[in-house]
């Protein structure tokens, strides 16, 4: 019989294996053997996908686990449904650091075993220093039903094999072949000696290694072990074969009501309540007859339960001030999800279909998702485990995997590389979610730097090694699964992250397949700004609303993102959006949502025509008459999925169900499917009497637009937020803008253009104050304050002292006073320079130069009136007297330099202030504006470097770092622009700048020339 390799651990196995999983099954193919063992190190998290490769190979998978317990190491192999689920029991011990030998056995009565000779047991005793090997071992296989022991494959120390080999036929124990497999190839030990480098925080110096933990072929298996050990490795191979990985172990929970009532009788009372409420009473007759297609579609897919708990725990957070999104994907389109507050837009007011998110011809798990406050989403996910028990919620298992940048970062950091000789490759890769071997086909940077270095190759080779195997397992952001039975006797789960429950071993994708109930319940920061938003308006005197009681079609709203007043506003944020955004010009709700839209990758190219044909400048053209109610809100562009849904069922006569399979299928363009797709579309065209020359236009048009339309129901639920946050922005722009401000950190590039954006809107700022600020930004007399914690160099540990002993004594009185009792807390004469520079002592009358000249002797009257434990301030009674103020003359330029060096940005004015006019009539564009401009500009900032470097041919570049009040932005002079501006280019010197976008690089400016404004 043909050897099996039934020991092999993956990546999964966690920095202890150079193995990739998808290169298992391809490997076991080109070596002709028709089964392999997964066999990872205390985890069975790579089971789904291993058993799914093994499928695709055409290779029978094994399923195995290497359980260490203080004696050593066991490695376990699954027969049957009974042993899988006694082995999901066995990783949970193991992840909780509970699993014993005892625990093993009894655990072990549907598995197989199989005890290495690699084991420190086999060891000692050959090497003389344990004589009790058989008691020994005898003690420790006591209990296990079946038993084998395995030869490791160690072709150079055939002195042990004899050993073991001698012993197995002494003692009568079947003896296997049974190579521990770490690596692809005989050279790759090296991998393994870096993963395991990664793990311990080691170096290394060697780069080649040859190892016994290989993937061995046929030949050498055959060379090494006898016929009957590699026979045995065939029969532990069929003894597994009864057990099937796929199969159903999931069931949905069931919602119990007070009532007595069946599921789908409680989902229809609460239906109809929800909707009198929403619509008024009587129910009007089109919402009447849809809820009741929708709650028979629910009813009869046995999807009454998952309506109910998704119903039940949004309004969970409703009623304790959680605030929740107004719906995101296919499943808006559900009535009977309107009707339970599940979403907020009228899906029949929106033209929305139930059929694109559920629907009796597609038999798969709905998926309702549900955005949540990020501050606040746990509580919700508590909320589920308190009702229905800890054991049948938790959480979604996700593997972090080493990317191509991450690969580079790990090699320089166990071989002792320069940083920035890393940084230097790692900059030319264009895109981090590619592999380095696509990166070097696309970057032409990346692939010169590599072609015409061996020390950068050399780095890249290396880095190759490990990229793609995964680090760490982590948690899913949104994914938690729900099952009527306790999770870990139908799954396996680890449970070593404190307060945080179960989490399923078994990724999203995988556990709708074993039936398995997954919803994601995704935290939002936007929600949490409108929380946010929401108190400072009532704090300030405001009316109380409601999250979900915001207003989405409101003419000031529209007009703010029309305005392109977008920042802190849902999905508008980007510099790309913010173009497409001017093009459109919206003017309507319906604009947002088909803007939502179409700015992706493949509909963006719709975006000029949608613009122009929305103004007039471009002739509406629909493909059949009866297409026009169908697509005239989008000017007879197909944007939405529901779009061709409608247009299919219009002009074949297909149901919604059928539809919708329709464009799936015909979305994935599956070469198999697409003849017989059109076909169906065709004769369904002919039954309805149409053209046949039409029905083949419009077939070419769906197929063009089906993997590029959008789910609408996603597009307008979405969209409602957004407008919702343009609604408060508009209204309450301060409470909005020190609401969002205050979620951002202050080196996030959106934190300057919001700054900016709320100036340009007249917005008062003011910098950090002792006296006023608080923790987070707040208003305070009608201007937005910074918070001290905006400041530079501030520890938060300071920040935090300064406030609570400005809350127990009372504000700080002066320079002295403050030095006094910050030296308390910890202040020393380097952070009250800091200070004083963001402006946060202004409030003691005094200019900052001033402030900054008596800062040394205010520190040394502190000195003094602090006692030695740093902590007592001493009496005033001692006589010690403040020093007095020596004046200092004010200097406003430096005072705004050292501001922006202090807060990251100018807030009390700006240099270019001074040449407003100037300014205004070149028709600079602002710095953080740039991003948005095509074509030729002008722009105008201060020189923060300008550094210069000689070509390969010799001639001279330069590169140009430019800052404003908020904002910064980096240039490029190549040597003719070079040669012409570089007299008027003086580092603090104010200059315009004439510029455009890199055609090559999108985030990069070219300059074309410079003029200084200062003398």
């Amino acid at each position: 019989m043909s050897f099996v390799p039934l020991r092999l651990h993956s990546g999964f196995s966690y920095l202890e294996s150079g193995l990739r999983l998808e290169r298992i099954p391809v490997l076991a193919s080109k070596r002709g053997y028709l089964s392999v063992g997964l066999c990872d190190e205390g985890t069975m998290n790579g089971y789904a996908p291993f058993f799914h490769l093994c499928q695709k190979a055409n290779v029978k998978p094994i399923f195995g686990f290497d359980a260490t317990v203080a004696e050593g190491f066991y490695s376990l192999y699954v027969k049957s449904e009974e042993g899988y689920r006694d082995l999901c029991g066995i990783a949970l011990l193991a992840s909780e650091g509970k699993l014993t030998l005892d625990e093993l056995r009894k655990r072990s009565q549907n598995l197989l075993l199989v005890y290495s000779c690699d084991n420190a047991l086999f060891r000692e005793s050959y090497l003389g220093k344990d004589k009790s090997l058989a008691e020994r071992l005898a003690a420790r296989l006591k209990g296990f039903p079946e038993v084998y022991l395995g030869l490791p494959y160690h072709p150079n120390d055939k002195d042990f094999l004899a050993f073991c080999r001698a012993f197995a036929e002494s003692h009568s124990y079947d003896l296997v072949a049974f190579p521990e497999i770490g690596y692809e190839k005989e050279t790759d030990a090296i991998v393994l000696k870096i993963m395991k480098a990664i793990r311990d925080h080691e170096t290394l110096s060697e780069k080649e290694m040859k190892g016994d933990g290989w993937f061995l072929d046929e030949a050498t298996a055959e060379a090494c072990f006898s016929p009957r050990e590699i026979a045995l490795t065939g029969e532990i191979a069929a003894k597994t074969s009864s057990f099937s990985y796929l199969r159903k172990r999931g069931g949905l929970l069931r919602y119990e009501n007070d009532e007595g009532l069946s599921s789908s009788a409680y989902l229809r009372k609460l239906a109809l309540n929800g909707l009198r409420k929403r619509q008024g009473d009587p129910i009007p007759k089109a919402y009447l007859e849809r809820l009741d297609y929708e709650l028979g579609v629910i009813d009869k897919m046995g999807y009454s339960d998952y309506f109910l708990i998704v119903g039940d725990y949004v309004n969970y957070a409703k009623t304790h001030g959680i605030s929740v999104g107004p719906g995101r994907g296919s499943g808006a389109g559900s009535l009977v999800s309107y009707s339970l507050g599940i979403v907020t837009p009228d899906p029949i007011e929106r033209g929305l279909l139930f059929e694109r998110f559920l629907n009796p011809e597609r038999q798969s798990m709905p998926d309702i998702d549900v955005d949540f406050s990020d501050v606040h989403r746990e509580e919700v996910v508590l909320y589920l485990q308190r009702k229905y028990g800890r054991e049948r919620v938790g959480h979604v298992l996700t593997t972090q995997t080493i990317g191509a940048k991450e690969s580079l970062r790990d090699i320089g950091r166990v071989y002792g590389y320069e940083e920035r000789e890393i940084s230097l490759i790692a900059s030319a890769i264009v895109d981090d979610k590619l592999s380095l071997r696509d990166d070097y086909r696309r970057s032409p940077r990346f692939r010169k730097l590599v072609d015409e270095d061996k020390y950068y190759l050399g780095i890249v080779a290396l880095a190759a090694k490990i990229e793609g195997l995964p680090r760490q397992m982590g948690l899913h952001a949104a994914g938690i699964v729900l099952n009527d039975d306790p999770l870990p006797a139908a799954l396996p789960v680890f449970d070593q992250v404190d307060g945080v429950g179960y989490v399923a071993c078994l990724e999203r994708d995988y556990l709708e397949e074993q039936g398995f109930l997954k919803m994601d319940l995704l935290g939002l920061r936007n929600l949490s700004i409108v929380d946010c938003c929401l108190s400072l308006i009532k704090e300030d005197g405001g009316p109380t609303i409601k999250s979900d009681e915001i207003p989405y079609e409101d003419k000031d709203a529209i007009a703010l993102i029309r305005a392109n007043k977008t920042m802190g506003l849902f999905q508008l944020e980007s510099p790309g959006i913010r173009r497409a955004l001017k093009e459109i010009d919206p003017t309507s709700f319906e604009d947002v949502a088909a803007l939502l839209a179409l700015f992706r990758p493949g509909p963006m190219a719709s975006i000029p025509s949608y613009a122009k044909r929305k103004k007039g400048l471009e002739k509406i053209d629909y493909p059949a008459p009866e297409l026009e109610p169908i697509l005239k809100s989008t000017y007879g562009i197909i944007v939405y999925q529901e779009q061709i849904m409608q247009i299919v069922r219009v002009m074949a006569g297909f149901s919604y169900g059928q539809a919708d399979l329709f464009r799936r299928a015909i979305s994935k363009k599956d070469a198999d499917k697409l003849a017989a797709l059109k076909g169906g579309f065709l004769a369904g065209c002919e039954k309805e009497g149409k053209d046949p020359v039409l029905a083949k236009r419009v077939y070419d048009l769906i197929y063009k637009f089906a993997d590029y339309g959008f789910n609408r129901s996603h597009a307008v639920s979405y969209a409602v937020l957004t407008c919702q946050m343009a609604y408060l922005k508009s209204h309450f722009p301060k409470e909005f803008y020190c609401a969002y401000l205050d979620f951002l950190s202050s080196s996030d590039a959106k934190f300057k253009d919001t700054v900016g954006e709320a100036k340009d809107l007249g917005i008062d700022l003011s910098c950090p104050s002792l006296n006023r600020s608080g923790s987070g930004f707040r208003i305070d007399g009608g201007k937005l304050i910074f918070p001290l914690s905006s400041i530079k160099g501030l520890q938060s540990g300071l920040v935090n002292a300064l406030l609570d002993e400005r809350a127990a004594q009372g504000e700080y009185q002066d320079l002295f006073d403050f030095a006094a009792r910050g030296k308390a807390a910890g202040l020393n004469l380097q952070t009250l320079i800091r200070l004083i520079d963001a402006g946060a002592l202004d409030g003691f009358g005094l200019n900052r130069p001033t402030l900054r000249g008596n800062a040394p002797a205010a520190m040394t009257y502190a000195e003094m009136m602090v006692g030695s434990d740093g902590k007592q301030v001493l009496l005033e009674g001692l006589g010690i007297e403040k020093p007095a103020i020596r004046p200092f003359q004010e200097n406003k330029r430096e005072d705004l330099d050292a501001e922006y060096a202090a807060l990251g940005m100018m807030v009390s004015g700006s240099p270019l202030s001074f040449y407003k006019p100037e300014i205004e009539r070149e028709d600079c564009v602002p710095l953080g504006k740039i991003g948005e401009r095509e074509g030729l500009f002008k722009t105008v900032g201060i020189v923060k470097e300008m550094r210069a470097i000689v070509t390969r041919k010799g001639t001279q570049m330069a590169f140009l770092e430019l800052y404003d009040e908020t904002s910064e932005a980096s240039f490029v002079l190549f040597s003719e622009a070079y040669a012409k501006c570089f007299a008027q280019i003086e580092e603090d010197k104010i200059v315009i700048v004439t510029a455009h976008r890199d055609m090559r690089r999108k985030d990069a400016f070219l300059v074309e020339d410079a003029q200084r404004l200062e003398d």
